[in-house]
């Protein structure tokens, strides 16, 4: 038998949909007290219960925050996704995780569930923020993060990614360094790599081209890792008497440039100079200690549930706006 609904239980009392939500919300003012009795009897006898969801739109305050995570693997989506949770428990608000996969098909479907459960709001951690499916989507209801669109139709919150990396790098090729290579996962249009990679360009004054990057396959095929690996061997074979160094993309990528130059038997800051973009727990456990450019992930988190809840409680909302958040550059003896 198919679950009655609101609708279903007023035609069978005969009264409106807003009555039985006026009962179900605890509001017996505006009924007699005939009609709360035939309510509470039909509700009895068809063992209706109400979801929440279905009380808060009843209430037209569904207290739901829905998430869209482009990788949940991600380092750097864990902290974000802890921030996030701790301002909506803050605030009593519940959140609805799903995971993308990387993959835009899942985030298609992911995103039209979580419509379909009618939450409150969006944050969105985009795996292509450019989808013909985010035009549909309100600044009054839905913050980005991370990664940003070609044109900001919603609030959306990065870090400084060109600046910083700019800065490192600068910092990297003052020191001594001859010849630098920026080491990323296939840039494939995503904003983070492509600004973090402009900034590397900016500092070395390098061509807009592909002559000192060297993509690490993102999930790929054993042999494109040992493609990768075996880039890494003939630069590191024909330096000659250059110091050469090597910025890394993010957190994930510094581990395969490192297992590949352990497998190489070189080792920095003798053989190579080294910085990368994040800090995680674990880089601090690295001697010599590992130059990075720190970003509070778990900060982005809070700013974005917080200004979304703000939007959603007090009418805020305004032109989209580009949130950039602070970096800090931590210099160590990585180079």
């Amino acid at each position: 038998m198919a679950r009655l609904t609101i609708k279903d239980i007023a035609e069978l009392v005969g009264v409106s949909t807003a009555t039985i939500s006026n009962y179900l919300n605890g509001n017996y003012n505006k009924m007699s007290d005939r009609t709360r009795q035939q309510i509470a009897e039909v509700i009895g006898q068809a063992n209706y219960h109400p979801s929440s969801i279905a009380r808060g739109l009843a209430k037209n305050e569904n207290r739901t925050i829905g998430v869209s995570i482009a990788d949940i693997t991600n380092p750097f989506t864990s902290q974000v996704v802890s921030g996030i949770s701790e301002v909506c428990n803050k605030h009593d608000y519940k959140v609805i995780f799903t995971n993308s996969d990387n993959d835009p098909k899942h985030e298609i479907k992911n995103l039209v569930r979580l419509r379909s459960e009618q939450v409150s709001g969006y944050i969105i951690d985009p795996v292509n923020p450019n989808g013909t499916l985010f035009k549909t989507f309100s600044n009054e209801n839905t913050i980005m993060v991370d990664r940003q669109a070609n044109e900001i139709k919603v609030d959306t919150i990065v870090t400084d990614n060109e600046s910083s990396v700019k800065e490192m790098v600068s910092l990297m090729k003052n020191s001594g360094i001859d010849e630098m290579y920026f080491v990323s996962w296939p840039l494939g249009g995503v904003s983070t790599r492509i600004q973090r990679f402009k900034g590397f360009l900016e500092a070395m004054n390098y061509p807009n081209n592909d002559s000192h990057l060297i993509q690490v396959p993102h999930h790929g095929a054993p042999e494109e890792y040992d493609h990768f690996k075996n880039t890494i061997q003939e630069i590191m074979a024909n330096r000659g008497k250059k110091r050469i160094g090597f910025f890394s993309m993010n957190g994930r990528v510094f581990l395969r440039l490192i297992d590949a130059m352990q497998t190489l038997s070189y080792h920095y800051p003798d053989d190579y100079a080294l910085a990368t973009y994040e800090e995680f727990s674990w880089i601090r456990v690295f001697r010599p200690r590992i130059s990075c450019i720190r970003q509070d992930s778990r900060l982005i988190g809070i700013t974005a549930a917080s200004n979304l809840i703000d939007k959603l409680e007090n009418k805020t909302e305004q032109s989209p706006r580009l949130i950039t958040m602070p970096t800090e550059i931590r210099l160590h003896e990585s180079f």
